[in-house]
């Protein structure tokens, strides 16, 4: 199959799912093109972004400074058994009614993803590029293609569900299918469309790459790791706020270790201060994917006290909960949104209530308490990860639903 990626920004470090799955496409030997709106000067690269040379197979968005009649021209002729010229009349005609003259802007912001159409799928990742994307399928731009759209989580905020509605019009009238990763995002998004076509298909990883090794620390702490942007929903603050708690019940030789970056920095230094926590809480920063993996090899759990922020919004899936059970740590995290739905809760972790301080303070000191008992939750995780959420297994299902597209 012939594939085109679009999305936002790239190459993103946080957006893993993304590049799994266009490597595993490549892998399956397809052929794959990535458009992306925004190139990003990441000082960081995804380790498969240079082993799959994936900046040699992308184009970014650039305005065509050329004629815009003949590059018109040379599109539709190129294109021609790619275009529905009934669909695309109609629409020349409705702008010749309403301006007087045809919109050849349009086509100049446009032809850089418009020169070549001959694509069996088009899949956009995120609401916003799934609607650019339907803005062209509306002129019968790429009629041959099967457009699949997927939703994350960002592209669908509760407190703008009837604002999001509107702006998703037309892509649900364009889409062929919608994927989501979780139930809790599938729910979302039923709210805005009757459309049935719905896929839950979650964000997978490479479990060969996240696979625990003999920690070689031996610094005597129990060590507490926290992943995720520094933001309000993640609960980073929170995660203070337990080791806190358990440094009030004695526990001096636990360690947190936050990896990421975001808005609340400052304001989680004010608190590791207010606390008195200096020694026992280290910020890394955002880290690479190969940095990740070396620090969770070092941690005994994995810690996600996430929350619903002032807009509601929650985490829909976190695949970092997936990639600490492949590196087989106990996972505690909240109820809330969709991370409940990728573990197995007093199996492979443990779901705890939303802001409940004490009740994730009481599951950490069970496990520090009984070793033999986080190793065999740490192996269930890990079982149930290589199951459920290799990438190389949800790429075989991706792999289906474009085929049963066609």
């Amino acid at each position: 199959m012939k594939i085109a990626f679009v999305v936002g920004e790239f190459p993103v470090i946080s957006q893993t799912f993304i590049i799994n799955q266009i490597a595993d496409l490549i892998d399956k030997g397809h052929e794959v093109k990535v458009f992306a709106l925004e190139e990003i000067d990441a000082p960081l690269l995804h380790s498969k972004v240079i082993c799959y040379n994936l900046l040699k197979i992308t184009s970014f968005k650039t305005i065509s400074k050329s004629n815009k009649h003949l590059e018109l021209l040379g599109c539709l002729i190129r294109n021609h058994e790619c275009i529905n010229f009934k669909r695309f009349f109609k629409k020349i005609k409705l702008f010749s009614y309403q301006s007087k003259s045809f919109d050849f802007n349009f086509f100049r912001k446009h032809s850089w993803i418009l020169e070549d159409q001959s694509f069996d799928i088009i899949h956009a990742h995120f609401g916003f590029t799934g609607v650019y994307m339907a803005d062209l399928l509306s002129l019968g731009f790429f009629s041959r293609s099967r457009f699949v759209t997927t939703f994350h989580g960002y592209d669908l905020n509760p407190a703008l569900l009837p604002q999001l509605e509107r702006k998703y019009l037309k892509l649900f009238q364009e889409v062929d299918l919608m994927t989501v990763n979780t139930p809790y995002a599938r729910d979302l998004l039923k709210r805005m469309t009757r459309r049935k076509e719905i896929e839950v298909l979650p964000m997978g990883l490479d479990t060969d790459l996240f696979r625990r090794k003999e920690s070689t620390s031996g610094d005597g702490h129990f060590n507490i790791l926290f992943v995720g942007r520094l933001i309000e929903l993640k609960g980073p603050h929170l995660a203070v706020e337990i080791l806190n708690i358990l440094c009030g019940r004695g526990y001096k030789n636990v360690q947190l270790k936050i990896a990421g970056d975001g808005e609340m920095k400052e304001s989680l230094l004010v608190l590791i201060d207010k606390h008195d926590l200096g020694g026992q809480v280290n910020l890394l920063g955002a880290l690479p994917q190969e940095r990740i993996v070396q620090i969770m090899n070092e941690s005994d759990i994995f810690l996600l006290p996430g929350i619903y922020d002032k807009d509601r919004r929650a985490e829909t899936q976190g695949l970092v909960i997936q990639e600490a059970q492949a590196m087989e740590l106990p996972v505690l995290i909240s109820d809330v949104g969709g991370m409940k739905y990728g573990i197995m809760d007093g199996e492979t972790g443990f779901v705890i209530k939303e802001n409940d301080l004490k009740g994730f303070a009481d599951k950490i000191e069970f496990l520090v308490k009984n070793p033999s008992i986080k190793r065999q939750i740490g192996a269930n995780g890990r079982n149930f990860v290589v199951d459920n959420y290799n990438s190389s297994l949800l790429g075989e299902r991706l792999e289906s639903i474009y085929c049963d597209l066609l």
